[in-house]
């Protein structure tokens, strides 16, 4: 059976943040020997990534060109730059999982090479939005580029927790726009009970949201297990992902959002925006249309919701991908 490597690898700390490659890994097991199936943590990406180049007969590569911003940030671009070269010479079958136009960080030179190395590489391109989907055919054309919605798993049926008006869940981040929506003096004047469920690993950034609660805001600096967001999810009125305008497209907290039943609202952009065309998901172009939306009654559509994510299960995207290698020998 051939092997798969899927990147990144899991971390010393964190194990995977994301449960997006736990699925991705689950997955690709009906096809290949997945590599790192025990999801042992690696001491570096480039590392885990150079080692695997020689073993790997099929690479599935997420946020290379985030290397970039790792401890000994040139050392580790040199690695991966010669990881992918490696699987290159070695004509291993090479799936580039575009995430987002630029990283969160805001990209430099060592990011962009490694992106522009990838597309050179990839044998498949795959987007998850039509944002990205639209940059990698300009970049490769649109024969490598596969357009495939965030994969979703199913819903899920969960009992409502203490009511509030907005939720904002997942772990808090500069780019997603936490401490610029609280601050806001039209957002602290309307009278919405708001909620910030999430770890936050920017002490600088956790302190001055803290100074922002009062009676309607609150922060629980935590990382919460799914159950109880599902639960925090059906107590809300609306989810928001108040994210600023720049690298975001995509989002798996959204998908997740809509599979506990939530009612999501998000800036006019990438997956926000085309989940909106599907009466999904809200947006909003600026602050007063947010508010607006805010205090309205609208919410998604369950049966919507069920076709939607059943349509786009992991088990399809997967089974989408490994059907497009196949076909572009």
């Amino acid at each position: 059976m051939k092997k798969v490597y899927v990147s990144p690898s899991a971390t010393r700390k964190a194990g995977y943040s994301s449960r997006y490659f736990l699925h991705l890994k689950r997955e690709l097991a009906s096809y290949f020997e997945v590599l790192e199936a025990d999801n042992a943590p690696c001491i570096m990406q480039s590392g885990a990534l150079l080692r695997n180049s020689f073993k790997a007969d099929v690479a599935v590569l997420s946020f290379v060109e985030n290397i970039a911003f790792h401890k000994l940030a040139v050392l580790q671009t040199c690695i991966a730059m010669l990881a992918l070269g490696i699987l290159r010479l070695r004509k291993c079958r090479t799936v580039f999982i575009f995430h987002n136009p630029s990283p969160h960080q805001g990209g430099n030179a060592l990011s962009r090479a490694l992106t522009d190395k990838l597309f050179r590489i990839a044998d498949l391109v795959v987007a998850h939005t039509e944002n990205t989907a639209s940059i990698a055919r300009e970049r490769v054309g649109e024969q490598k580029v596969l357009y495939f919605p965030h994969p979703c798993e199913a819903p899920v049926s969960a009992p409502a927790g203490a009511r509030t008006d907005v939720l904002i869940w997942g772990t808090v981040l500069p780019y997603k726009g936490v401490e610029e929506f609280v601050s806001n003096g039209a957002v602290r004047a309307s009278g919405l009970k708001i909620k910030i469920l999430g770890a936050c690993p920017d002490p600088a950034l956790a302190e001055r949201i803290h100074a922002l609660e009062n009676d309607n805001i609150s922060f629980e600096q935590r990382r919460a297990e799914m159950d109880e967001i599902a639960s925090n999810v059906a107590g809300s009125r609306f989810v928001l992902f108040p994210y600023l305008p720049g690298s975001i497209s995509g989002s798996g907290t959204l998908v997740d959002t809509l599979r506990f039943g939530g009612n999501p609202v998000g800036p006019d952009v990438g997956a926000f925006a085309e989940l909106s065309q599907h009466g999904l998901c809200r947006v909003y172009a600026d602050i007063s249309e947010l508010l607006e939306i805010l205090h309205s009654t609208w919410s998604a559509d369950p049966a919507r919701v069920r076709e939607y994510l059943s349509g786009n299960s992991w088990t399809s995207f997967v089974e989408t991908v490994v059907n497009r290698l196949k076909e572009n020998v």
